[in-house]
């Protein structure tokens, strides 16, 4: 997006309210911001699809094993009230994934009032009795922290597997996906397979399979084998649930709108994560051909569209309503049943900041944005990916430069926001990434939730 705002700088403020109806119109509004209201029939309808999200991100990110508090994982899942059974960090190594699964405290700490008959005093005395939450198996998938686990990630080759049976009624037994991340996942099931078959399901525990990146993928995939595998999750889709934070596009089309009953997954503004398949480098590249095709016009390069001062009305590169022609364009002429397409599972909420309320009081920073060169730019980035961690937290006094999301919408794999890649020379595509990032969003979209109820 900042490199089409180069091509028509003339109306910055068109610009931005141009880009947030591109997130408005990919999907149904779930959450409007206060300027922006959203239908009492959406609220009713899609109201209860973030209730908890913030916990089971939170359960997410411990898989991680790095709590911010240096706590243990069991004295930190204990304080959430969940039991520790197993946990498995695993070596370095391509294709194993790290987990842990939790069982939730028998008791709660509410109680209700209920009336004892047993008296035969004609004012019956009321006692307490202890309510009982719902018995819940949580597994934590871990996402990518290691080189190893960036190797997983590398193998996007879309690759057809064949099921014993279909996940979902009325489906298909074969399907295509993300190479690495099945693999991964069918080494996970079969560590997994017995505890959940033996153990978790006879106890009549519900299944709440959690992942961040890599282990959003894995965990949409391992829930499906489960499927497959176990009728009774075929039959209940309330037995076996799945939050996916930036999952990555793991699933052809079809199947990954056959995970919507079960499969919800997050999307946090920019992040390149969700986007990183093949459909949606096609489309931005048609959108540099589209800009590159006027820049050969007028006897220029690439080069000269970041170099070369914009800010004049008379060179305007491509008029506002000539790139959204062109967006439109490019997404419209993809295949989305292309074989090598990958998408992201199930419901899918994308949450968005708003561009067009930005304060240009930010100038003197997008000025000096605007004056890094390709060789800059590369440098910052690879400093950023060497740092420890980069991929998933971010120092605390860094924290007030995450971008909050302040809206979001409900869509599928399919939705336009996720057809491109938003490039930024501020590192938001990685960014947008980050645990903290994702705590911010759904912090700030819950609250915007409950302050219109």
């Amino acid at each position: 997006y900042q490199l089409l705002w180069r091509a028509d700088p003339s109306d910055q403020l068109k610009f931005h309210h141009s880009r947030d109806e591109f997130y408005r119109g990919s999907g149904e509004r779930v959450v409007g911001s206060s300027t922006e209201s959203v239908s009492n029939n959406s609220k009713r309808n899609h109201g209860s699809l973030l209730a908890g999200a913030d916990e089971m991100f939170e359960l997410a990110d411990l898989a991680y094993n790095e709590h911010v508090s240096g706590e243990d994982l069991k004295v930190v899942l204990k304080g959430m009230g969940y039991d520790l059974i197993k946990h498995d960090t695993t070596n370095p190594v391509p294709g194993y994934l790290g987990h842990y699964v939790a069982i939730g405290n028998d008791d709660d700490d509410s109680s209700s009032l209920e009336e004892d008959n047993s008296s035969s005093s004609p004012s019956p005395k009321k006692k307490k009795k202890k309510k009982k939450k719902e018995k819940i198996a949580v597994i934590g998938i871990k996402g990518t922290s290691t080189l190893e686990d960036l190797l997983t990630d590398m193998c996007a080759n879309s690759v057809e597997y064949t099921l014993d049976h279909p996940f979902y009624e009325g489906g298909s037994n074969t399907l295509r996906c993300h190479e690495g991340v099945y693999i991964s996942s069918q080494r996970l099931l079969t560590d997994l397979l017995p505890l959940i078959q033996n153990l978790l399901l006879p106890s009549g525990y519900k299944i709440v399979i959690v992942g961040h990146s890599l282990g959003a993928g894995c965990a949409t995939i391992v829930s499906l084998l489960l499927r497959a595998s176990i009728p009774s999750l075929r039959t209940d889709s309330d037995k076996l649930k799945v939050w996916a934070f930036a999952s990555p596009p793991v699933l052809d089309l079809t199947s990954s709108r056959g995970c919507s009953s079960f499969v919800t997954t997050i999307v946090n503004n920019c992040d390149v994560v969700p986007r990183f398949n093949i459909g949606p480098f096609v489309v931005t590249v048609r959108l540099f051909r589209a800009m590159h095709k006027r820049l050969k016009e007028r006897n220029l390069g690439m080069t000269d569209l970041l170099l070369k001062d914009w800010s004049c009305g008379d060179n305007v590169l491509m008029s506002l309503e000539e790139i959204i022609e062109a967006m439109t364009d490019a997404i419209s002429r993809s295949d989305d049943h292309d074989p090598d397409h990958l998408y992201v599972p199930g419901k899918v909420l994308v949450l968005y900041d708003l561009w067009e309320k930005k304060q240009l009081s930010e100038d003197d920073r997008k000025e000096e944005e605007s004056t890094k060169d390709y060789a800059t730019i590369l440098k910052e980035w690879m400093k950023l990916l060497q740092e420890e961690d980069t991929l998933r937290s971010i120092d605390e006094d860094d924290a007030t430069n995450v971008s909050a999301a302040e809206e979001a919408i409900l869509s599928d794999g399919a939705c336009k926001a996720l057809r491109l890649i938003e490039f930024h020379f501020d590192g938001r595509l990685i960014d947008d990434h980050l645990a903290s990032s994702y705590r911010s969003s759904i912090a700030n979209i819950l609250a915007s939730m409950e302050n219109t109820t």
